[in-house]
């Protein structure tokens, strides 16, 4: 069973007493649980917490969002032994490149600027949601994510193409399955999202219904 948590594109993050439950259905008919977490840093909680020796639960996580190093294309698994004892048996060789290496490890000397960096997107997400709940027409998803999503009581697309004109882009989902008519907006810095918000103010009108 695999669940993303926090979700993308929705910044959805699972309650710990549906992945407990979940975990527990895993136990009970042999199955393994899988929860991705590539956006986990920026969520209330993480199922790090529940990896242990006795349950069949792996927690997978990646570089590419909270280190902004997406080119050198690495992740790692947190699982009980066992587990990973099965994950060498298949492994090939030489799946790390050397440069990916020293890249991984240089990273975490740069820990606690990468957790203020963290403390400050979370801050300015908050402050982006309740920008955007004052708006008329946008209707934002509780996120844990270091993104938001936002429904538009309009014409979405135009929406993105009229901050595009403004000089702001953001992720069109608009014709996506289940998230229609929505636009996914990355938390950026102060001056960033100060810079959206103005441009979103001046677009709407002419968008939302």
């Amino acid at each position: 069973m695999f669940v993303c948590s926090p979700n993308n594109p929705t910044g959805t993050v699972e309650p710990r007493e549906t992945v407990e439950r979940l975990l527990a259905v895993a136990s009970e008919i042999g199955a393994l649980l899988v929860v991705d977490e590539a956006y986990g840093e920026f969520a209330r909680w993480s199922a790090l917490d529940l990896v242990d020796d006795d349950r069949p639960l792996v927690v997978v996580r990646t570089y590419s969002k909270v280190w902004s190093l997406a080119a050198v294309r690495l992740g790692f698994a947190v699982a009980p032994p066992w587990v990973i004892t099965e994950l060498e048996k298949v492994l090939l060789p030489y799946t790390l490149s050397v440069p990916t290496q020293l890249a991984g490890i240089a990273a975490l000397d740069f820990r606690r600027e990468m957790e203020e960096r963290v403390a400050s997107l979370v801050e300015e997400r908050g402050r982006l949601f309740a920008a955007l709940a004052e708006m008329p027409g946008i209707a934002p998803v509780p996120s844990g994510a270091n993104f938001v999503l936002v429904s538009v009581d309009g014409d979405a697309h135009l929406l993105w193409e009229r901050l595009l004109e403004q000089g702001v882009l953001v992720r069109d989902f608009s014709s996506w399955p289940r998230v229609e008519g929505c636009l996914r907006v990355t938390v950026g810095t102060a001056a960033e999202n100060d810079a959206f918000l103005a441009a979103l103010g001046a677009v709407l009108p002419e968008v939302v219904s």
